[in-house]
This record gives C-alpha cells, structure tokens and sequence, in this order.
C-alpha cells in the first residue's frame, strides 16, 4: 500500500472504526482485553513493547516468556498487556481506568457521529482500553491477538484469519505469553460465558481484513456485552 511505512517501530496499533458491530462482513469475534494493547517486536536479543503513543512498556517477565514462546527469529505481534487470567480463563479484577482527557474525548466524539447511545456504548468501549496503572503485585500477561510480521516479512496485507492461524502457529504459550481467543457468530453461548469470567466488551473483526497500522480500520468495531 502506498504510503505505508516499512520500519515496523513507526507502527501503531490498528484503531477500531466507528460502524456498529452488525455491519462487520464475516467477522471474528473475541473478547475485548481490558489493560495496555501493545506491538511487541520480539528477536532473540530482547523484546519492545510499544504503546499506542510510541512509549516503551518494560515488563521485564513478560519479556522473557515472549523470547522463549515465540519460535522465528523475530516477530511482531500485537495484544495486551492485562491482569493474569487463571487457568479456567477467569478474568481477574483491574483498578479504575484513567478517564479520557477532554482532547480525546472530543476527538471520539466528533468521530463517532451517530445517536447518542451508539457515542455512549463506544466511549465505554475506549474508556476500557485506556493504559492501566497495574496494582502492585499483580501478575500481567501478553494476550497476543494478532500477528503483524514474522522473520521481517510485513503481514499487514494478509487476512486476518489467516495472520491468526499464522499466530498460533509460532506462538507457543507461556504463562505470561498466551494467545486469544476468537469465534465466528453465532456468539450466544460464549457471551454469557464471557460476562461470567469479566468481560465487559467484545470486538468484531472482518475475516478477510488487512491491518492499517495507526489508522482506524471499519471493518472493525466493538459491541457491549448484554447484561441479561
């Protein structure tokens, strides 16, 4: 794609769209990780975990799970950094999140359009990816969710289905390294098993997508999780 830079640390993460979830063509859906979404470029001499604002998150733990889980040379993949999840998936309870500034919030609102109901479901939605300030002494966890290079060949053109096959391929999990999760609709029954573990949010994704570093990309959106 024209314009597109070729040095992977000038990346950011992809932004969700504004359309409704019901509008994504063949979506994937998975559960909206609440904590620090990150790229992590990972190579046998270490590894870099850049937010969405270029700053470097050191978790020296995760590190180092990530450099013996991940098997080529070098990757980047794109997740959260997010409270650890037990075994049976249990999602375990994170401090408030940091509210928007008014800068960002103006921005999302002029942004989103639409009814006043739709601004409000999708400023909760960005309200729970906000950086955290985790407690002391909680364990964080890499949840990877997508992968945008491997062995310095760039993904971004490949469907996503296909960057997640390619994910679970060379991601072998660890305790703080770990893939996530994701379906196809219908979504009923993992909705409520999602709610009952903590979630709050889910994302849709086109199957047949391309990643757009930084930019917001329609052909992804978030959806609340009912309360029934």
């Amino acid at each position: 794609m024209l314009g597109r830079s070729t040095d992977v640390r000038s990346w950011r993460p992809q932004r969700f769209g504004r359309r409704a979830a019901r509008h994504v063509d063949d979506p994937l859906v998975e559960p909206l990780w609440s904590g620090i979404r990150v790229l992590a470029h990972v190579s046998p001499d270490g590894v870099e975990m850049l937010d969405a604002e270029g700053g470097v998150q050191q978790w020296p733990d995760v590190a180092a799970d990530l450099i013996s889980a991940v098997e080529p040379s070098t990757a980047v993949l794109d997740g959260y950094l997010t409270t650890e999840a037990s075994e049976s998936g249990a999602v375990e309870a994170v401090p408030p999140v940091r509210p928007p500034s008014p800068v960002q919030m103006a921005r999302q609102l002029l942004w989103f359009g639409g009814s006043a109901n739709r601004r409000t479901e999708l400023i909760d939605a960005l309200e729970e990816q906000l950086p955290r300030a985790f407690a002391p002494g909680e364990e964080v966890v890499f949840v990877a969710v997508d992968m945008l290079a491997i062995d310095g060949e760039p993904l971004l053109d490949v469907p996503l289905l296909e960057r997640k096959r390619l994910l679970e391929s060379v991601l072998r999990e660890r305790d703080r390294a770990r893939h996530g999760m994701y379906i196809r609709p219908p979504v009923g029954v993992w909705v409520t098993t999602w709610r009952t573990l903590g979630f709050r949010s889910m994302a849709y994704k086109e199957a047949n997508g391309r990643y757009v570093p930084g930019e917001p990309n329609e052909g992804w959106a978030q959806a609340r999780i009912p309360d029934r």
